[in-house]
């Protein structure tokens, strides 16, 4: 007896998430050597800083760190060790490469779920704009798991960082990335609603948590400060 699976039941949607497991094993399983590699640059990383750190207690103490001093003792505590890519395996190399797609892909979701919101509110009194209302949320719901995805890649499949802020931009970037997902589901499934009281909620919340969620990737690159007045 032989089995086969009835693929024509699989609608577009259901082929895509399948897509997305494969893709999430996959790192699991390739996971551990990257990991390890990501743990060794971290360390390397967190030693630079701190060593960064140290001289800039000293000079400021002995007054002699001028304001140019004090931009080049930042700039050695936020600059990242090189990688010694001849040292990497191939899966090491593979992850290390999709990861690099995490801050290209990500600007889709940033630009699909406000959009869908303003379109969502603009629609209940212009029914022209009900149709790009789920084309917006649907987009988003498959870019968003993508870029959580790419976003493990690039950070490491480690369940805890040494920096709260890439902790935080971990996890709010994943539970973005579900969330973007469950709303394309429903923006999917029940189109009549994507125009309703519940989608326009839905929509802020996942809005303002992409606003939160870039203040955190833009304090990564710049620093904390990065929009003080």
């Amino acid at each position: 007896m032989v089995l086969t699976i009835p693929t024509h039941r699989f609608t577009p949607l259901m082929r895509l998430l399948l897509v997305v497991a494969v893709l999430l094993i996959a790192g699991l399983s390739l996971s551990p050597p990257a990991q390890a590699h990501e743990q060794h640059r971290k360390q390397q990383q967190l030693a630079a800083q701190q060593a960064a750190a140290a001289k800039q207690r000293q000079a400021a103490a002995a007054g002699e760190m001028t304001a140019d001093q004090m931009h080049e003792t930042m700039g050695e505590m936020m600059m990242e060790p090189a990688k010694d890519r001849s040292q990497m395996s191939l899966a090491e190399r593979v992850l290390d490469w999709l990861g690099r797609f995490h801050p290209i892909i990500v600007h889709f979701p940033i630009a699909f779920f406000p959009a869908a919101l303003f379109t969502a509110i603009v629609g209940r009194r212009r029914p022209a704009f009900s149709a790009p209302v789920q084309f917006l949320v649907v987009a988003g719901g498959i870019i968003a798991p993508l870029s959580a995805l790419l976003g493990w890649f690039n950070g490491g499949w480690v369940l805890s960082d040494a920096d709260p802020l890439l902790a935080v931009h971990r996890w709010l970037g994943t539970g973005i990335g579900l969330g973007g997902l469950l709303l394309g589901i429903w923006a999917w499934r029940r189109p009549w609603e994507d125009r309703g009281a519940g989608m326009i909620v839905a929509l802020t919340v996942m809005t303002i948590a992409i606003a939160v969620q870039g203040w955190f990737g833009g304090a990564l690159v710049h620093g904390a400060e990065h929009l003080n007045w």
